[in-house]
């Protein structure tokens, strides 16, 4: 049930005001948050452990039989060295991938230099902004260099 305003209308059922643009300080635009790949795109170690385990199970063991196609071979079982090209090619991938995750990351390109240099501009604009506010809290009659010209 909407109508009209009437003029005794709680507050909260008025229609607000626009803002005024100049009683809130404009904040630095935020670079908007990139999508981080899952951790698991980087966890490479476990596949690797899992692979030369195999490997080392193959020489502890006498040879399997060879797995039809119509039997899958165990994932977990002793590694026929003859596979072993196609097991590290899956490991290579997924080191690819993640290679190809860190490029894509923004700002990977930026030198040492460049990110010192951005530290220090970030500085010495924090070092005028305390300055700033160190002069709002002085009393308005009162200026820090002592000169009392504007004030009459």
């Amino acid at each position: 049930m909407s109508g009209p305003v009437t003029p005794l209308a709680p507050t909260s059922a008025r229609t607000s005001l626009p803002p005024t643009g100049s009683a809130t300080p404009a904040l630095p635009p935020q670079p908007p948050a990139s999508a981080l790949p899952p951790p698991a795109t980087f966890d490479i170690l476990p596949d690797l452990h899992k692979l030369l385990t195999r490997l080392m199970n193959t020489a502890a063991q006498p040879p399997a039989p060879t797995p039809t196609p119509s039997q899958p071979a165990d994932e977990d079982g002793p590694l026929d060295p003859k596979n072993l090209t196609n097991e590290a090619q899956k490991l290579r991938s997924k080191i690819y991938r993640a290679q190809r995750a860190v490029m894509a990351l923004p700002d990977i390109d930026r030198t040492t230099e460049d990110q010192e240099e951005e530290i220090q501009d970030l500085e010495e604009r924090i070092a005028r902004l305390k300055t700033v506010l160190q002069g709002l809290g002085q009393p308005n009659g009162k200026a820090e260099d002592g000169d009392t010209s504007m004030t009459g």
